[in-house]
Parts: structure tokens; C-alpha cells; sequence
């Protein structure tokens, strides 16, 4: 009986202990959905919000309504991060679907849907997303919602050539600004004026805006998604004809883009490397560029930029003589191009089906071909749609007043956020002075008293050195310099003495390096022995030995060196057995030209005697 009721107990208490876990599990990811939500969308860990966005929609019933459209959010920020701007674009529409949603959210995600339908040039749909937030973001609380949705109202009504209808937009963004300056730093309202007029056409204003991006992202050091802002320059200067430039620019937003691995946004930047590359002649690098490019958009899907990737293609193949591949490449243009609506940069396509099936001699497709070209030109004439005006001599004038708000705004941003950035910076500089002075201080102290130790131990091991001891080559080289300035400079007789073992490479030949070693040392013992107490003495080469003597005569130095030759063959008689060292010397005093001691020596051992 005990145990049937343990079991019953077990069974009853083993799903609570499963709920209570579960329920853990649940706090912690709505703490770290809310955590993340507060963090500059540009820094957001792209596989830490994947795997927390699987938890929580994969158990929606567990999250209220509000914690699914802000993982919604974290979902489009970070695929826009990675330039996957189709996917974010379908995450803002799962978001805006919950009913429900808090106003911040939803204004959130109207947006985000209105960001896609841009990138996809549908303007009427931008225009009618950004007007519902206009509309319903009448509050202090979500003010900057407004603003964006302003300024992609403004977007729009240029691009339909409604200038009024635009320049009233941003005449509201400017009075709210400058009620509320707070704003005036904001990137992304920024990017989208600045993006606006680069399809109105207006390079120049969109090439000052998007330099003056890049300086404020710079200065806040937000530099998560620079990719872009690299990737918009160089657009910008490759309109304006300025290839260098547009290279430099798009080489960054290539390496950006990788290092942040974010293949979409690096093969945009490949694809303008290679349309640089075109237009300078470099068709080979341009041709390696564009097949990276065309992997990549083809691997993901994005069928729009793989066909430009497929012309260009074509054209460089065609270009490096390569008849087959460019054909290849047309024929697989063409099959792509049946599910797409061709812009008119992409136009071209036809043009070039045209003259392939003429080479082919296929004159009726050709003949198809070159209609549907003059057709689809036609149609562009009559929209007239200032998004396609690519050649620079047909290029919109921007309403002179708008293009002066915005510049005035990005000035602005500018100078507040030189300003902010001072101000917050002053204190950390203070402090970092200090610590710098604090460390070198410390740092003077420690070498000046390591200096000191080393003098000390210096002076001491001179001091103490064995009597087998004998300077180096070069510091008795220095020695005799300094003795020969001290002469020079205070007149009084300086003599040097050379003694040598004659025979020391014979006996070098006959005994192994220990003997040769006993023997050195002896010698320097009897040579240290020698001196006076003024004396130098020191090695000039293997068995060849400088005495250095101030205050000395030639006569007095012949002395010492004839008593330390007498002592040392006294002192090796018999020692090598067959052999004996045969010692040579000589004595002389420099002259004014002597200053280097292997010129006067070598004079001086010319002279040595044995």
C-alpha cells in the first residue's frame, strides 16, 4: 500500500517539477528578449537572437503578444544587419499580423514593412504604410516614429516627382527637430534623406550626405553596418564618374561585409567592384568579381541583382573574346529574366539577345528581341520615374530649398554630436591623463633606479674582475681612443705597447681549444700583472695584446713589455712540451693622425720585435 501511494505521489509531482522549469526557461527568455530590444539594433548577436526567437515562436502560446512582435523585431534588425533585407521585410509582416501590439511595437514593424516595400520600389505601399504611422504617432513617446515615417513620406512624394507634397514633409521634420534636437543625431532618418536623393538622381547632395554619415558613425562609433554606408558612397561617386573613389569605397564595403559575415551586403560591393572594374578596362579582375557576386545572389535567391550580375557577365565574357561563356550567360539572363520585371539598367539584356540571335542567324527572335527592347523604353519614357535616370547629363535638379534643409540637418548632427561627444569624453581624458602621468612617474622611478643598480654593479664587477680578465676588442679599441683625445687634449706623453704570440696559429693547430684557453687566461694574468697603476691593458685579436700607458715614454713602456716577455716565456718553458711561445713586441707613441689604433698599429707591428 506504502508504495502504490509513493507512485501516485510521483506521478502527480513529476509534471510540476517539468511546469516549474518550463516556467524558468520562459522567464529567462522574455529577460533576454527585453535586454536585447534595448540594445543599438547595429550590435545585435545575429545566432544568439535566431536560436532565441526559435524558443519563443516556436511555444508562442507561452509569451504575451508583445514579447512576439518585439522578437519580430530583434528578427528583421538582424537580417537587415546581414543585408537579407527580403527576410526582414517578411519578418516586420509575421510582426504587424499580431493583434494587439502596443503602438511602439506596431509603429516599429509599420516602418519595417515601409523599409521593404522601398528596397523593392514600391512607392504607393511605402506612401501608405508611412502615412498610417503619421497618422496614429501623435504622441511625445513615439515622436521618432513619426519622423521616420516623414521622411519616408518625403522619399516617396519626390520619386513621384510631388516636390511640394515632399518639401512640406521635411519642413515638418525640421520644426520637430528643432523642438526636440535630441533627434538630430538619428542615423537612420539621416540614411533615409540621404538615400533619397541618390534616386532622385541628385549624386552630389547624396555623395555630401553619405560622407557626412560616415563621419558621425565614426564619431559615435557605431560602426556595425559601415558596410552600408561604404557601399551607398560608393554608388554615389560611381555616378559622379569618380571610379578611384567609387573603388575605394566599395573595396570597404566588401571587407566590412565579410568580416562581419554578411555575404548579401559583400556581393553588392563585389558587384560594384566590378561595374568600377568595367568601366576602367580591367574586364578580367571585373569578370573574377562579378562570379563571386553572382554565386552569392544566386545562392540566395535574390533574383533581381543575380541578372545584373548574369549581364555584366555576359558583357565581360564577350569582351574578353569568349564567345561560348557569353552566349552561356545570355541564354541563362534570359531564362532568369522571365519571372522578373526589368529596370531599365537591366534593359540591356535585350539589346544583347538581340545581337546574339542576329550572330546566330536567328533574325526572327532578333527582330523580337529589339521590340520588346524599344517597347520596354517606351514604357519608362512615359513613367518617367526619376528612380531610373541613370545618366548623369539627365539627371533631376532636387528642390534647392529641401536639398539645404538636409544638408543643414546633417550639419547639425554633426556639430551636436562633436559636441555630446566632448562633453562625455572630457572626463574619461581627465582621468586617463592621470593614470598616464600616475604609470610614467612609476615607470622613471623603477628605470632610473634600475639604471643605478646596473652603474653600481658595473663599477663593482670592474672592480672585482679576476686578474685573467682582459677588455674586449672593442672597448680596447674605445680605451685607446679616449686615452688618445685625454693626451691630445691635456699635452702629456701617451705610449702604447703591442705585444703578440708569433706563433699563435701554429700552436692553435697543435693543441685543442681547452689548452688554448689555460693559455690565454695565463697570459692576461701575467699581463694584468704588468701594469702600473695607471695602465690599460686589452685584447686586440687572438693572441695579439694592447698596453696603454699615460703619462708614460717610450722608454718606460719598452721596459715593462721586455720584463712581461721575459716572464712569460719563463712561464711556459717546457709547459708545451716541443713547443714554446714565441713572443714579439714593439713600443711607439701616436701622432695627430692616429686617432684609429688598427692604422697605428698596424705601422707599429711592422716593427715588433721577437
Amino acid at each position: 500500500m506504502p508504495c502504490k501511494l509513493l507512485l501516485i505521489l510521483c506521478f502527480f509531482i513529476a509534471p510540476l517539477f517539468c511546469f516549474a522549469n518550463d516556467a524558468l526557461n520562459v522567464e529567462q527568455n522574455i529577460k533576454d528578449v527585453e535586454r536585447y530590444f534595448l540594445q543599438d539594433a547595429e550590435n545585435l548577436p545575429y545566432e544568439e537572437i535566431i536560436t532565441l526567437s526559435k524558443k519563443i515562436l516556436g511555444s508562442q502560446e507561452n509569451y504575451t503578444v508583445q514579447i512576439r512582435g518585439k522578437t519580430f523585431i530583434l528578427l528583421a534588425d538582424v537580417a537587415n544587419n546581414k543585408g537579407e533585407n527580403s527576410e526582414a521585410f517578411h519578418f516586420a509582416q509575421d510582426g504587424i499580423s499580431l493583434q494587439g501590439l502596443e503602438p511602439a511595437i506596431k509603429f516599429n514593424l509599420l516602418l519595417k514593412v515601409a523599409d521593404g516595400y522601398y528596397l523593392q520600389e514600391k512607392y504607393e505601399q511605402t506612401q501608405n504604410m508611412a502615412t498610417n504611422v503619421i497618422l496614429m504617432a501623435d504622441s511625445p513617446q513615439v515622436l521618432k516614429y513619426r519622423l521616420i515615417a516623414l521622411s519616408y513620406r518625403a522619399v516617396t512624394y519626390a520619386l513621384q516627382n510631388k516636390n511640394d507634397l515632399s518639401m512640406n514633409d521635411l519642413n515638418q521634420v525640421k520644426v520637430l527637430i528643432s523642438v526636440n534636437p535630441q533627434y538630430e543625431d538619428h542615423l537612420c532618418l539621416l540614411e533615409i534623406l540621404a538615400t533619397a536623393y541618390y534616386y532622385l538622381g541628385d549624386y552630389q547632395t547624396s555623395l555630401t550626405m553619405q560622407n557626412k554619415l560616415l563621419t558621425l558613425k565614426f564619431d559615435l562609433d557605431k560602426l556595425a553596418n559601415i558596410d552600408q554606408t561604404y557601399l551607398h558612397l560608393g554608388r554615389a561617386y560611381f555616378q559622379l564618374n569618380l571610379f578611384d573613389d567609387a573603388y575605394n569605397a566599395f573595396w570597404e564595403a566588401q571587407k566590412h561585409g565579410k568580416n562581419k559575415n554578411a555575404p548579401i551586403s559583400a556581393a553588392y560591393a563585389e558587384l560594384g567592384l566590378a561595374e568600377v572594374l568595367l568601366k576602367q578596362g580591367e574586364f578580367s579582375d571585373s569578370h573574377n568579381w562579378l562570379l563571386s557576386a553572382s554565386a552569392t545572389f544566386n545562392e540566395k535567391r535574390l533574383n533581381k541583382p543575380y541578372l545584373t550580375s548574369l549581364i555584366l557577365l555576359a558583357e565581360t565574357s564577350s569582351l574578353l573574346n569568349n564567345k561560348a561563356v557569353y552566349q552561356h550567360y545570355l541564354q541563362l539572363a534570359e531564362l532568369t529574366a522571365k519571372h522578373i520585371k526589368l529596370s531599365k539598367k537591366q534593359a540591356k539584356l535585350l539589346l544583347l539577345l538581340s545581337h546574339m540571335y542576329q550572330q546566330n542567324g536567328d533574325y526572327k527572335n532578333a527582330l523580337m528581341a529589339h521590340k520588346n527592347y524599344l517597347e520596354l523604353l517606351q514604357q519608362f519614357q512615359k513613367k518617367a520615374e526619376p528612380s531610373l535616370i541613370i545618366d548623369s547629363s539627365q539627371m533631376l535638379s532636387a528642390n534647392d530649398k529641401s536639398r539645404n534643409l538636409i544638408l543643414n540637418l546633417a550639419e547639425q548632427s554633426k556639430l551636436q554630436t562633436q559636441f555630446s561627444a566632448k562633453f562625455i569624453a572630457q572626463k574619461e581624458v581627465i582621468y586617463l591623463l592621470i593614470v598616464i602621468v600616475i604609470l610614467l612617474v612609476i615607470t622613471l622611478v623603477f628605470f632610473g633606479l634600475r639604471q643605478r643598480t646596473l652603474r653600481l654593479n658595473q663599477v663593482y664587477d670592474e672592480e672585482e674582475q679576476p686578474l685573467s680578465y682582459l677588455v674586449t676588442p672593442s672597448q680596447t679599441k674605445r680605451n685607446y681612443q679616449l686615452n688618445y683625445k685625454m693626451a691630445r687634449k691635456y699635452d702629456y706623453p701617451l705610449a702604447i705597447g703591442y705585444l703578440s704570440v708569433v706563433n699563435w696559429q701554429e700552436l692553435t693547430f697543435h693543441f685543442n681549444d681547452k689548452i688554448m684557453l689555460e693559455v690565454s687566461k695565463t697570459l692576461a694574468t701575467l699581463l694584468n700583472e704588468s701594469k702600473g697603476e695607471f695602465d690599460e691593458a686589452g685584447t686586440i685579436n687572438d693572441g695579439e695584446y694592447l698596453l696603454i700607458g699615460p703619462h708614460q715614454t717610450q722608454a718606460e713602456i719598452a721596459i715593462k713589455l721586455n720584463s712581461l716577455a721575459n716572464a712569460i716565456k719563463l712561464r711556459f718553458f717546457a709547459n708545451l712540451g716541443d713547443y714554446s711561445l714565441k713572443i714579439g713586441y714593439a713600443y711607439g707613441s701616436p701622432t695627430a693622425q692616429d686617432i684609429d689604433p688598427y692604422i697605428f698599429l698596424s705601422r707599429l707591428s711592422e716593427t715588433t720585435k721577437a
